[in-house]
């Protein structure tokens, strides 16, 4: 079983519509809750963020909003994305989770 979940609320937006993305630490340890990115198609990076570091107690969860915006902040294509979440536990170790969305 892994460490974390990310979960959006549905697979498919139009585009500019807020896209809800929530992990949910499923280990027995507290997480830190790390950075997070969306990757294009082509496993490119088109928007990173590392927010401020708060630990998430195990079965609990945080909730971001991405407004489908570039690094650069204009407005992404239309087509299929991964976000991907990397949280840490106290100790250092990095995890990986992610979710598959569409915008069209």
């Amino acid at each position: 079983m892994g460490k974390c979940i990310v979960q959006v609320d549905r697979s498919k937006f139009r585009l500019g519509e807020v896209v809800y993305i929530m992990l949910t630490n499923v280990s027995d340890r507290a997480l830190y809750i790390g950075s997070w990115h969306v990757l294009d198609s082509s496993s490119r990076v088109v928007f990173t963020m590392e927010p401020p570091q708060v630990l998430i107690s195990p079965s609990s969860s945080i909730m971001v909003t991405w407004f489908q915006v570039t690094n650069e902040g204009t407005q992404i294509r239309r087509g299929k994305y991964e976000v991907v979440w990397r949280p840490k536990d106290e100790d250092g170790n990095e995890y990986s989770c992610n979710v598959q969305i569409e915008v069209t």
